[in-house]
């Protein structure tokens, strides 16, 4: 439960369609601006989903395996859960992007082998998969303009 709850706040970032300043998806943008350039690019993508994997190998192992694939579900669960009460959705939307970022943080998106774990080097190849998936205007970065369509 300590690790659960460590581990919601590292990743209240997560949902994507927290208002920030009330336009859609800049919360996204506030929390996944690794560069701050104001857009989050590839690289970005990259480098903010390498420390959720560093957060969740509980163990330092460099894969993911099912206990702390669990704990990944349900802290994202929970985060949503709790976005839910106060009132700020649960990180999905209906215009944007935040299903699909969602998703990807799950077994499905990332297991490339299907061995039912996710090494380091699947979730990085799996980010790239993930940026054009958000870059819904295909400008080559992800902005606010992304969100809402």
């Amino acid at each position: 439960m300590k690790i659960t709850l460590l581990a919601a706040a590292l990743l209240m970032p997560l949902p994507v369609l927290a208002q920030g300043n009330g336009t859609p998806g800049a919360g996204f943008i506030a929390e996944w601006d690794m560069s701050g350039s104001g857009t989050v690019t590839p690289e970005d993508i990259r480098e903010r989903r390498a420390s959720l994997f560093e957060m969740f190998d509980l163990d330092g192992s460099g894969v993911l395996e099912t206990a702390e694939l669990d704990n990944m579900t349900a802290t994202i669960t929970d985060r949503e859960a709790l976005e839910m009460e106060q009132g700020k959705g649960g990180g999905h939307g209906s215009n944007g992007p935040g299903k699909v970022i969602h998703d990807a943080m799950g077994l499905a998106f990332n297991d490339a082998d299907g061995d039912s774990t996710i090494t380091k080097a699947e979730f990085t190849a799996a980010s790239d998969r993930l940026f054009p998936l958000i870059d819904r205007n295909g400008d080559g970065v992800v902005t606010t303009a992304d969100f809402g369509r």
